[in-house]
């Protein structure tokens, strides 16, 4: 389960930083891990990214 778990992280992650290799590769990931848990790790990591950054915002601007 962990492992599984890893492998979405790692093809979301490298999907976020562009750096996914050839297409072959990408989609190759994509279809080993599923299209679905894909989509919600992506989910969640773009709802975390943004509440760090309006996070370190507020922290920058002194109202937090």
């Amino acid at each position: 389960m962990l492992s599984k778990f890893l492998r979405y992280l790692r093809a979301v992650l490298w999907g976020f930083i562009g750096l996914g290799g050839r297409r072959a590769d990408a989609d190759a990931r994509v279809d080993q891990a599923g299209v679905m848990p894909t989509i919600a790790i992506a989910v969640v990591l773009a709802l975390l990214l943004v509440v760090v950054l309006i996070g370190l915002a507020k922290f920058a601007a002194g109202t937090a």
